[in-house]
């Protein structure tokens, strides 16, 4: 690999010792996430992971996560509430992933300097930081993918040993049982082992031994798929599942709305690494091309692929959360962040500046500007009326501020949310809820065993056609309430002819309209 001269861009040789520093960085972003974690359980997906690892409910699709699911079971034995314990999950992860990015960027720069800042701006990104404080499986993806990068990366400095080479093989099966996105990098690593040693994979040996690896590391994903085979599900359904389901319809749109989605892309970027961060990283772009053009492409092509594949991904469809899939691009870019400062450094240096004011400089830029952004951005939102988030409106939730400010401490919005309504319901009755509220009132019941005398109804397949044959099957034997009554997720066109709809506490009662006197009813 062509490194350029380190002279005193804080190497290796001049300052602590690497593994010292990497340990600081995987502290103190502990730390950070530690201290900005939510306390307790919080809605939608995360609230359904602790679910699924209290009661071991593993899957094989597109939307499974069984690595993660079994991780959140381990780390539910802690002495804490099972929702905290998984947040410490996904804090742990990001901190792991982080650790990567410091060593990949050491690998290829041997510059502490430019690691530490590479690594910080990940840290303190938003998308990033946000997973990194709930339950989530992105940053542990992050971790994945980075990790295989930093093997090939040792790998490709001997590629005659393919020692290194079974290792990612492994960490690759591993990473798909945590989210088959992973499996979107084949492209770029592959395309990094053939340029690395064009004839490595046909040597027999070579090929069979990186097979192997991979099934090892995919064993438990082997495991769920056989015994769903066994019990009778058909492999054509198990690869429909795989291969996204019932989204596969949304797959490779072509669309005008791509450009509005591009468009956002890039506003997601420069919101994880807002100006000093997004130079840097464009100068790293150009930089590591032109000084280990080997590692570069393959960088690109990760994010080229995964880019392109969500860009078509239903475009126009979940503009303001699409972010969620771009956090392993934004892992590689601070590689690239990291490999700016090296080039930056370097000429600020030959310009008789001290590279530790700049080093400081930049590092205080990289940290303290997201934290501006992220604190203003949701004040100036409330205060000048603009609705950048498109989100629906949920009790004991501020938009503004838990989507755009990434951390999490001291929220409790969902866990009031939860304990209102549990207190509001009669006894047995059925709550018709859509995922976002259905979820944390799932956790009550399953994980803290609260309320399950009341039936929850979350309609998966038809939505309104589901919602209206519960009520129509329980209204005589129950009272029925509904946990929202926006038009998009309840059928409250049909539900309004037939229903009085009245407000108790967060809860909605279905009451039956009253037929006047002087009404006409038609018998045949």
């Amino acid at each position: 690999m062509n490194i350029p001269d380190k002279d005193s861009l804080w190497s290796t040789g001049r300052t602590p010792l690497p593994g010292l520093v990497g340990s600081r960085v995987l502290v103190l972003s502990f730390l950070l996430y530690l201290f900005t974690l939510a306390p307790t359980v919080i809605w939608g997906d995360s609230a359904s992971f602790a679910v699924q690892a209290v009661s071991m409910e593993f899957g094989v699709g597109a939307e499974s996560h069984s690595l993660y699911i079994l991780l959140g079971r381990l780390f539910s034995y802690l002495p804490f509430e099972v929702a905290y314990s998984m947040n410490l999950l996904s804090a742990v992860t990001a901190s792991l992933a982080l650790l990567m990015v410091y060593l990949i960027i050491l690998e290829m720069t041997g510059s502490l300097a430019s690691s530490i800042i590479g690594a910080a701006s990940l840290c303190v990104s938003h998308a990033f930081w946000l997973h990194a404080v709930i339950p989530e499986v992105y940053d542990l993806n992050a971790l994945f993918v980075t990790g295989i990068f930093l093997v090939l990366l040792k790998w490709h400095k001997s590629p005659k040993d393919p020692s290194l080479l079974y290792g990612a093989a492994f960490l690759f099966g591993l990473g798909l049982t945590n989210h088959l996105i992973l499996g979107l990098t084949v492209f770029g690593f592959l395309f990094f082992v053939v340029l690395s040693d064009p004839k490595i994979l046909l040597r027999f040996r070579v090929l069979c031994f990186t097979l192997f690896s991979f099934i090892i590391g995919s064993s438990f994903l082997i495991f769920l798929v056989l015994q769903r085979f066994v019990k009778g599900r058909t492999v054509v359904a198990m690869a429909d599942a795989a291969t996204g389901g019932i989204y596969k319809k949304s797959m490779f749109v072509i669309s005008a709305k791509i450009i509005r989605d591009l468009f956002m892309y890039l506003a997601y970027l420069s919101y994880q690494f807002p100006i000093a961060g997004f130079v840097l990283g464009a100068i790293g772009i150009f930089a590591i091309y032109k000084e280990n053009r080997k590692p570069a492409l393959c960088l690109f092509s990760l994010i080229g692929v995964n880019m392109a594949f969500f860009l078509t991904f239903g475009p126009g469809v979940m503009r303001t959360t699409k972010y969620t899939f771009y956090i392993a691009d934004y892992s590689i870019f601070s590689i690239l962040i990291g490999y700016g400062f090296f080039a930056f450094g370097r000429f600020w240096q030959s310009r008789g500046y001290t590279l530790k004011s700049v080093s400081a400089g930049t590092l205080c830029l990289v940290i303290l500007l997201p934290l501006f952004l992220y604190t203003v951005t949701p004040y100036a939102s409330r205060k000048l009326s603009i609705d950048i988030l498109h989100a629906r409106t949920l009790p004991y939730r501020d938009n503004e501020e838990f989507f755009l400010f990434p951390g999490k401490r001291g929220y409790t919005g969902a866990e009031k949310y939860a304990e209102e309504v549990l207190k509001t319901a009669t006894i047995d009755a059925v709550i018709i809820a859509d995922w976002t509220p259905y979820t944390v009132l799932r956790y009550y019941q399953v994980v803290k065993g609260i309320r399950k005398d009341i039936l929850l109804f979350f309609p998966a397949n038809n939505m309104h056609k589901d919602t209206l044959k519960k009520i129509s099957d329980n209204y005589w034997k129950r009272d029925i309430y509904l946990a929202g009554i926006e038009k998009g997720y309840y059928p409250m066109n049909k539900l309004s002819k037939e229903y009085d709809i009245v407000p108790e506490g967060l809860l909605y009662k279905l009451v039956k309209k009253r037929i006047s006197a002087n009404t006409i009813i038609y018998r045949d």
